[in-house]
């Protein structure tokens, strides 16, 4: 049996673990591969709800901005987990100094780098640090880029597809009943960010809480996704159709019952609204990164069914913009996800 190791960045948010975790939860089910997965922080925490096994903790000390430190004791842990497991391949999605490390410890293990367009070409980062990370994912055999726009590139990459987002299996094949519900989806990308980040996601929420006293006919959710947003909120007076939770919901539960979904401009939640046609309002928030990337995302996308809000906005004026998308015709786009030439590709590499 083929063995499979996915590693997995768990931070800011859960954007590099769910698009990984989709793909070798397809290699296990339809290809009878076996997977083990490293992730850690938030990563873990969504492990658990997909009853995968946790292989590594971390403290502080042994990740960076940019992922995990090769050479403390997380990555340590990483290079026994390989040594025991011994994988056939390993694909790696946010983690371009451990992708460099694996390359120079097992020179003829396959690797897989699983990538954001803004990894490979991101005009509001600089040349040089494009360069640099670009460097360290040129180490891969593969490199998988998925997300809401295609890119080109002229660094020599051994072989790179650019395609569709890579969109969790259970939604694929769900279907929209509405039931009067409102959803804020605030994701997980609150916790090792700037002040700047956490500040919007709350303002979202506050917004949220305050526009439902505007619209009582619906049942209003906000699901934090993060305890330090939870811990901020639940201290707010709120209107008796609302509620707020702690951790992540079910994505079956919510996409099949909502009237509305309010949530950031991030790729994987945009990409999921797309292709089911939900009623969507979204917004732009964070540091100056992330806010261009979010942009290209909208911009990128055009998704008939996906409409964009100022973070000022009144609660009145929200209500109305929230009342006029659900009124709205919804519309299935054509968005294509990336999930099955993601999967042809690697079992291409995997049986070669």
């Amino acid at each position: 049996m083929k063995k499979v190791l996915g590693i997995l960045r768990g931070f800011p948010g859960l954007g590099r673990v769910v698009g990984g975790v989709t793909l070798l939860e397809s290699l296990r089910d339809d290809f009878n591969i076996d997977i083990k997965v490293a992730t850690y922080l938030q990563g873990n925490q969504y492990l658990a709800t997909r009853g995968l096994e946790k292989l590594t903790d971390v403290s502080p000390l042994d990740y960076c901005s940019i992922g995990l430190l090769p050479t403390n004791q997380a990555g340590a842990h990483i290079h026994k987990i390989i040594k025991s497991y011994q994988p056939d391949m390993v694909i790696i999605d946010g983690e371009p100094l451990i992708l460099m490390s694996l390359r120079i410890s097992y020179p003829h293990l396959k690797i897989v780098a699983l990538l954001n367009p803004s990894d490979v070409c991101n005009p509001a980062n600089e040349k040089e640090s494009m360069d640099y990370f670009n460097y360290h994912y040129l180490m891969a055999d593969l490199a998988i880029v998925h997300g809401t726009r295609r890119v080109m590139t002229s660094y020599p990459y051994k072989k790179l597809v650019s395609l569709g987002t890579i969109i969790r299996k259970e939604v694929l094949n769900l279907s929209n009943i509405s039931d009067k519900m409102i959803y804020c989806i605030l994701g997980g990308g609150t916790v090792n960010v700037g002040d700047e980040f956490t500040e919007n996601s709350l303002e979202v929420a506050r917004l949220c809480c305050e526009t439902a006293y505007y619209m009582l006919d619906y049942s209003w959710h906000i699901i934090c996704s993060s305890s330090n947003i939870y811990d901020k909120l639940s201290s707010m007076k709120i209107c008796n159709n609302t509620r707020i939770y702690e951790g992540v919901l079910d994505s079956r539960e919510i996409y099949s019952k909502a009237s509305l979904i309010i949530t950031r401009s991030g790729r994987n939640t945009l990409s999921e609204l797309a292709f089911l046609g939900i009623p969507s309002i979204s917004f732009v928030t964070g540091c100056s990164y992330r806010k261009e990337e979010q942009k290209q995302n909208i911009i990128n996308l055009n998704a008939k069914n996906i409409r964009f809000a100022d973070i000022g906005i009144h609660p009145n004026e929200f209500a109305h913009l929230c009342v006029e998308s659900i009124n709205s015709a919804c519309a299935q786009n054509n968005f294509l996800p990336g999930n099955n030439e993601a999967i042809n590709e690697i079992l291409l590499l995997l049986n070669s």
